[in-house]
Order: structure tokens, then C-alpha cells, then sequence
């Protein structure tokens, strides 16, 4: 075998290694978005109620969990608590 064909063969197994990897992330984001109907209508922690806003969808957080087929949402003060505790276990 040649060089030249030796680079073909590296390429298209390359090539083919990419595509599966973007089908595989594709599917990934396909089953996000499959569950986004199971997003709670409040906080998930304190309850405070999810408005529809443009401002509430920029600073909410959605955490999607697919194995456990579980959505979570939070609001910007629960996130706020969190990060001070963690911040908090860190320090010491």
C-alpha cells in the first residue's frame, strides 16, 4: 500500500468518526428537547412561579437529566444560594 493511499483510508475513517459523533450529539440534543414539555411551571426548589417573560428566560436555569427522564428549573435567587454554598464549601 501506498502513502497516498494510506492517507485516504485515515481520512475517510476521520471523516466517518465525525459523523458519528454529531449524530450522536444531535440525538443527544433531540432528546433535550423531546422533554422540554415536562418543564415544571415553578422553581423547583423554593416554588416561586416561572413567569413568561424574556428577562425570566435569560436568567432562569433548565437542567434536563434524559437517563432519569427529570427536568428541573431554577429561579436566579435559588441559583444565587447555591453558588454562595458552594463557594462557602470551598473555602474550607
Amino acid at each position: 500500500m501506498d502513502k497516498k493511499h494510506k492517507k485516504k483510508l485515515k481520512r475517510e475513517a476521520k471523516k466517518k468518526k465525525e459523523k458519528a459523533r454529531a449524530r450522536q450529539q444531535q440525538e443527544h440534543i433531540t432528546k433535550q428537547i423531546n422533554m422540554f414539555d415536562r418543564l415544571p411551571g415553578d422553581c423547583s426548589t423554593c416554588g416561586k412561579d416561572f413567569p413568561k417573560t424574556r428577562e425570566a428566560h435569560m436568567t432562569w436555569r433548565v437542567v434536563v437529566k434524559p437517563e432519569k427522564e427529570k427536568v428541573w428549573l431554577f429561579c436566579p435567587d435559588c441559583q444565587e444560594k447555591v453558588k454562595k454554598m458552594v463557594e462557602k464549601q470551598n473555602e474550607v
